[in-house]
């Protein structure tokens, strides 16, 4: 009997220590998630893991946000008035991000109270029912933190049930499939060699196949900032929307949601001239080494602030004005900037710098660059115009073209041939840009 009452009670003390081990491993998972600051200087937050989900706010740069979870690489963050939502993962400074467990909690009971903090006196702010599925945050002293409406809230540990999941999210934007006749099936059109090819709407999907340049694939809806394809008859794929070209819209419009911020815009910037075309001759430099320079600048400058920028050229190479212009348009950019130094006929002189716009439509992004050059260049202001330019004006994008100086004026050069210039040049279409993308 002693035997038997011996066993027992070390069936129940082993029993005890599963359920406090089970419960300390939830506590672990769920306490592990990190503690980050935003690097881009405003970063919009939406409700979901991709730019085709709602902005919901915008957070400052220098903020600190937790870390939650990590999907397509965007990040789930809550901020610090408690509401949940996603961050693109490139505009946070995160050297090391935490793996985060993602675990459902289901409610065990037919109807329980969600709380703002964790007590039993804490305001309802909502009750959930039998059945019902949230994400799990955090657990501690018999509660649990759950998302709850896009917050965070609480609920009593012994009501629900812990396991491994996560919520879907339906994007706000709707995937629509395209209805037409089979002779009228919009097509997708490759635009660059090496395309992936991939099992589902995200980077992190299984590559099936790789698509080259030119080669095109019926469309059949949009999902996110992918396209879903048909090939080789009856078989499905996704591919990257900033890859390809479309023939013709879908019934509902294939396009990205609206850039409102100059840390989710893609950005193209042309320096002007290069390799066999040396653009305008100064006393001892060419166009096109001033250009390049200048072009870095920016391009570094815009990059700190979060932006994807797309340089024409990164070295002394010639490129065509035709492939410049279609660099911003098969990129769907939201902006394209052409960078030159100007030049007179011989014997005449001139100075300063001017800003130059083709579409009508593109006169106040015109006016608010120049503006902000005129307030920080130590050159004369030559205002906007029209400019007839072929990067411009094939150029589906708005497009602008600076020319920031004169090569055959000595006092132009000694000016802007300097990192200092070409710093301020930088900071003047970073300010410049930042307004405009609000």
């Amino acid at each position: 009997m002693k035997t038997i009452a011996k066993n027992r009670h070390l069936f129940f003390l082993a029993l005890v220590l599963l359920f406090v081990g089970l419960g300390s491993f939830g506590t672990v998972a769920l306490a592990n998630y990190t503690t980050v600051s935003i690097s881009a200087s405003i970063v919009n937050v939406r409700s979901g893991p991709g730019l085709s989900y709602d902005i919901m706010t915008q957070i400052q740069g220098g903020s600190s946000v937790n870390v939650l979870a990590d999907k397509n690489e965007w990040y789930k963050v809550r901020l610090s008035d408690g509401r949940i939502g996603w961050v693109a993962s490139w505009l946070i400074n995160n050297t090391e991000i935490a793996a985060t467990s993602e675990l459902l909690a289901t409610v065990l009971v037919p109807s329980a109270n969600v709380r703002q903090e964790n007590n039993e006196t804490a305001e309802v702010v909502g009750t959930a029912s039998e059945g019902e599925k949230f994400a799990l945050l955090y657990e501690e002293n018999g509660w649990s933190q759950i998302q709850y409406n896009n917050k965070v809230a609480w609920i009593l540990s012994e009501l629900i049930e812990i396991s491994p999941g996560s919520i879907q999210l339906a994007p706000e934007t709707v995937d629509t499939t395209a209805v037409v006749a089979d002779d009228a099936n919009p097509k997708v059109i490759i635009t660059m060699d090496g395309v992936n090819v991939r099992s589902g709407a995200s980077t992190g999907s299984d590559i099936l196949f790789i698509a080259e340049k030119g080669e095109e694939y019926e469309l059949i809806s949009q999902s996110g900032d992918f396209y879903k394809i048909l090939y080789e008859g009856n078989k499905e794929g996704y591919v990257a929307s900033w890859l390809v070209e479309t023939s013709e819209s879908l019934n509902t419009p294939v396009t990205a949601s609206s850039t409102t911020t100059l840390a989710e815009a893609t950005i193209v910037i042309d320096p002007g001239h290069g390799g066999e075309d040396p653009g305008a001759e100064g006393t001892y430099i060419y166009e096109k080494e001033v250009t390049l320079k200048t072009a870095e600048a920016v391009a570094e400058k815009l990059r700190s602030a979060g932006a994807n920028v797309i340089l024409t050229r990164t070295s002394d190479v010639y490129v065509t004005l035709e492939d410049r212009a279609e660099m911003s348009n098969v990129n769907n950019a939201d902006l394209f900037i052409s960078l030159h130094y100007d030049s007179t006929a011989s014997g005449t002189s001139a100075t300063g710098f001017t800003t130059y716009y083709y579409a009508d439509a593109d006169i106040p992004l015109a006016n608010l660059v120049d503006d902000h050059l005129a307030d920080t260049l130590p050159l004369q202001d030559n205002g906007s115009k029209f400019g007839d330019f072929l990067v411009t004006r094939e150029n589906e994008q708005p497009s602008l073209l600076l020319e920031l100086g004169y090569m055959n004026n000595d006092s132009d050069v000694k000016t802007f041939n300097s990192d200092y210039y070409r710093s301020l040049v930088a900071e003047s279409v970073y300010q410049a840009l930042t307004e405009y993308f609000q």
